[in-house]
């Protein structure tokens, strides 16, 4: 089996606010890059990365003759033709191992009619819950939407996303305010959710002498 494609598709997820978080803000969108690896045999390989638009079209097409002709099952000899100190290719080159190395698994568990976690030495548990991602939020000035920036808008909003999907587990992303400020929203999630897991992520932005 031998690569003999690869197609970056730049997407764009819509946000209901503005998020706010220790190094500024998504504004109204996430951008993610979908990579589909083709191979001469027909199968298809998806592989996904932060970020995109004409910059990661265009670092995958110049990263393309390296990986046609490549057998996808030979992943660490595509881990040096991407990550290779020598190589210099592109400054992001880690995102773009990750996405093509995701297809490749793809590629490989499609083949084998095996899942990746079998591959990557087998599943601990069948079913993972999703967290929800609670952020302070700029209003968004045509929906009203937003605007969270209090612990009680915190718990507000974290009340909300229980009530749509049923979370039982709630990640703060701090650092946008004062760590007294996270401290205090957390202490009102656990008030308000005891039986729940809370998580904290300041994104890097305490000292040492802060955390």
């Amino acid at each position: 089996m031998k690569i003999t494609a690869i197609k970056p598709t730049t997407v764009t997820v819509p946000l209901e606010a503005p998020l706010r978080h220790a190094h500024g803000c998504h504004w109204g969108r996430f951008v993610r890059t979908i990579v589909q690896v083709f191979t001469d045999e027909e199968v298809v390989g998806l592989g996904e990365m932060g970020g995109g638009g004409e910059s990661a079209e265009l670092a995958f097409q110049g990263l393309a003759p390296y990986l046609i002709g490549h057998d996808p099952f030979q992943l660490e000899a595509l881990r040096w033709k991407i990550l290779n100190p020598t190589a210099s290719l592109y400054n992001n080159r880690i995102q773009l191992h990750a996405a093509v190395e995701f297809a490749c698994l793809d590629i490989i568990g499609k083949k084998l009619g095996v899942s990746c976690s079998e591959l990557l030495g087998g599943r601990l548990r069948d079913r993972v819950p999703f967290a929800a991602y609670l952020f302070y939020r700029y209003r968004n000035a045509k929906t009203g939407l937003g605007g969270e920036s209090t612990a009680d808008d915190i718990v507000a909003h974290a009340r909300a996303l229980q009530s749509r999907h049923g979370f039982t587990t709630f990640k703060l992303k701090g650092g946008v305010y004062p760590p007294d400020h996270d401290i205090e929203a957390m202490h009102a999630l656990g008030h308000a959710f005891p039986q729940a897991s809370l998580r904290l992520d300041p994104n890097g932005i305490w000292s040492v002498e802060e955390a």
